[in-house]
């Protein structure tokens, strides 16, 4: 399994979860990808211990290595600046 690390400011609204809702602030974002194409989204508040699920998915990438640039994608998405 590949894994890629991100921290990024969490957009206006947070970042849905699964196991707590929203979270805002400095976040860390964790996707993982195995050799068959199941992507996985965690994250958490950045320096924290807890990882949570984002509430999305489930994702299969049809060419694993199609990861790293999807998980660039992810945080620029998450990043980018509100109106």
């Amino acid at each position: 399994m590949s894994d890629r690390y991100s921290v990024f400011t969490a957009p206006r609204g947070g970042v849905m979860t699964k196991e707590v809702g929203v979270i805002t602030g400095e976040l860390e974002l964790h996707t993982g990808a195995d050799k068959e194409g199941h992507l996985t989204m965690r994250i958490r508040y950045a320096g924290a211990e807890e990882w949570y699920t984002v509430d999305a998915g489930p994702f299969r990438l049809y060419d694993p290595r199609d990861h790293e640039v999807l998980h660039q994608v992810i945080v620029a998405l998450l990043h980018r600046p509100q109106p």
